[in-house]
């Protein structure tokens, strides 16, 4: 492309030749429509330019506000270095100053871009440089979520390092929103330890809503059987015999007992760290017990109502494998038959994920290392969008999974 000095040079030559009028004026005619068309050009680039500008501005914006180890000292520093790394490519000259600052009452974050643009045509006008700006904001959620981990517990969950791994990935989503040293009030989470059974605390052995038919309460180590339908795939009040939890005389649920919802990071993550691999897989009872954590009515009343719009609740469901459990009621008592087809348990799992999301509760399913096809689809249709069930197909990928959940529920949204 000829340079400004060339082009202007060019002009003074022509109007300069006295060699023919009618030659002159037509190149001069050829020169201002290929002027016009270069001032269009000029124009063009420059927009798209400011889409890339805006581009680059946004993804600083969100690296800073996302980022634990920016503070005031290295803001500026930080978000110059990420708007650079997101604005490439560029083939000729743009000039930019960034600028970083929080929002008012640390609501926040700012990030103003000032770009000088070269022109190639428009400087024959004395235009140089087109002058653009931009501003990218991210704003911290004011959003309040009630989160339930239902996390599978089952034997096979002892095979190469997986639950050593899943307690990992539970560990660093805790510590992603619920930040050591903070005060954060508005993230609740729980945590249910499933197999084939759920483990209660033993404390709530005097409670209205439990059964010892099987055995005293005394004796009972928490250990609870799914409800007989229609109620173990539903929210109803266990207000009447046939609705209450049987206590069992078993030894065979989780190690770990559940965690209702708290914002207790040092309670979470022991809950999370003592977390142990045996038994058979029921997925229902997971999830039916982690809808209970969410839910206002008892047996567990510590979550806020459905219609309380300033709380988003939310469901994690990670698991490693079919359902190899079933439940039947011969005589209105819990019996358990194990290494058995998945139908019964596929079922009621669908069942549970429907109604739940009903409620207006978010899903996300996590299927770990699963081989079995039908699970995979299973846990698919479970959650809410297809962008919010994961297929883990190694440890690596169990991480990102849990890491991407953590991102997402920290909500941080593009303003403007």
């Amino acid at each position: 492309m000829p340079k400004t000095h060339e082009i202007k040079a060019l002009i003074r030559a022509l109007i300069s030749d006295q060699r023919g009028n009618t030659a002159m004026f037509f190149s001069l005619a050829l020169l201002g429509i290929a002027l016009v068309i270069g001032l269009g050009l000029d124009f063009s680039r420059a927009q798209n330019t400011k889409t890339s500008l805006q581009n680059a501005a946004d993804a600083a914006a969100l690296a800073i506000a996302r980022d634990l180890d920016v503070d005031a000292d290295n803001l500026q520093t930080r978000a110059t270095d990420f708007f650079n790394a997101n604005f490439t490519g560029q083939s000729f000259g743009v000039n930019s100053i960034v600028s970083a600052q929080e929002i008012e009452n640390g609501a926040g974050v700012r990030v103003t871009v000032t770009s000088e643009i070269e022109t190639a045509f428009a400087a024959l006008a004395g235009i140089e440089y087109f002058t653009v700006g931009t501003v990218a904001e991210v704003m911290y959620s004011a959003s309040k979520v009630e989160l339930v981990l239902a996390l599978d517990n089952t034997g096979s969950m002892g095979w190469n390092g997986k639950i050593e791994t899943l307690r990992q990935a539970s560990t660093d989503l805790v510590d992603q929103l619920l930040p050591e040293g903070s005060a954060e009030e508005n993230v609740k989470i729980g945590v249910v330890p499933f197999n084939y059974m759920v483990r209660l605390p033993t404390s709530y052995k005097n409670q209205s809503w439990m059964k010892f038919d099987l055995v005293s309460p005394g004796h009972w180590n928490g250990c609870v059987a799914p409800r007989k339908p229609p109620h173990d795939t539903r929210d109803s009040s266990p207000n009447t015999n046939s609705k209450k939890f049987f206590a069992l005389d078993s030894n065979a649920c989780p190690s770990q007992e559940l965690t209702t919802l708290t914002s207790d990071r040092e309670v979470l993550l022991a809950t999370i760290d003592q977390m142990e691999a045996n038994n058979w897989t029921y997925v229902p009872e997971g999830l039916a017990w982690a809808w209970r954590v969410l839910s206002k009515k008892k047996p567990l009343r510590e979550a806020v109502a459905y219609s309380d719009e300033d709380w988003t609740k939310i469901l994690v469901l990670m698991t490693d494998g079919a359902n190899t459990v079933e439940w039947d009621w011969p005589g209105g008592i819990p019996h358990q038959t194990i290494n058995t087809p998945s139908t019964q348990g596929d079922n009621a799992t669908e069942l549970l994920c429907q109604r739940i999301k009903n409620k207006g509760i978010y899903i996300y399913t996590i299927a770990f290392e699963v081989n079995n096809n039908s699970t995979r689809q299973m846990l698919e249709d479970c959650a809410t969008e297809p962008n919010m069930y994961f297929d883990a197909q190694n440890q690596a990928q169990l991480i990102a999974a849990f890491a991407k959940i953590s991102g997402d529920i920290t909500n941080l949204r593009l303003s403007r």
